[in-house]
């Protein structure tokens, strides 16, 4: 009994150990400062960093719900919209992403390069098939984590990412969409079942969710694992 108590409060002291490390934290005091008591707002989420509090927000738009950050000072006397920048680095504090479920949960993995970045594309923007012809040229150099995000004024959109998703495995994956790239039409002969919509449906509108996160307005968006934005049209250079 006295080993299995001992474990006991071991455990617990490793978890509350572990807590401390891991920068989440309560969001109820944040829930209700006056800032963000309003309907429309909801606090996600509250992050601690060394100086400063990082409240991830859903906002609620008549353009949808969109999701933005605010900072606010250890005293909660200030509360500080847009960027906060670590006077020592010169970059935006920002709290780390979780790039193991990132990486395991993105719809291609292209390259095998030691530079990891987040892409959000849609296969019928012209933007993106002129970074996705860009892809091999670079794919020593980076390993992107791809999401499609298919724009609802592109119409065949939804359907090539479907096309690509549906393929077997990361090397068909990559072909069918440098091939779409390259003015291959194979996805016309994908027929949009009900079940084939059930099937990738729900990934599409969780990648949506992600690209609010990170504040995607368009497409092709690359970032960086710190979250930061990346120009795409300099990567193969």
């Amino acid at each position: 009994m006295a080993k299995r108590k001992k474990m006991k409060i071991y455990l617990t002291l490793l978890i509350a150990t572990l807590s401390l490390f891991a920068g989440e934290i309560d969001t109820k005091p944040f829930k209700s400062m006056k800032m963000f008591s309003p309907e429309h707002i909801n606090v996600v989420s509250v992050y601690e960093h060394e100086l400063v509090y990082e409240v991830s927000l859903e906002v609620a738009t008549p353009r949808g719900n969109q999701y933005t950050s605010a900072y606010v000072s250890k005293d909660k006397k200030l509360v500080i919209l847009g960027d906060v920048l670590d006077a020592k680095t010169g970059e935006s504090i920002k709290r780390p992403l979780d790039m193991k479920s990132i990486r395991e949960s993105a719809d291609i993995v292209y390259g095998t390069g030691p530079r990891e970045l987040i892409v959000f594309t849609d296969p019928e923007c012209p933007y993106c098939v002129k970074f996705e012809k860009m892809w091999p040229a670079m794919s020593k150099k980076v390993k992107l984590y791809v999401y499609f995000m298919p724009l609802s004024n592109h119409r065949n959109a939804t359907q090539m990412s479907y096309h690509v998703m549906k393929q077997k495995t990361q090397e068909a994956k990559a072909k069918a969409i440098l091939d779409m790239a390259h003015g291959d039409k194979s996805y016309e002969r994908l027929s949009m079942t009900q079940q084939i919509h059930d099937l990738f449906g729900k990934k599409i509108n969780e990648n949506q969710e992600l690209a609010n996160k990170f504040g995607v307005r368009g497409t092709p968006a690359v970032f960086d694992t710190k979250g930061a934005s990346v120009n795409w049209s300099t990567l193969a250079q």
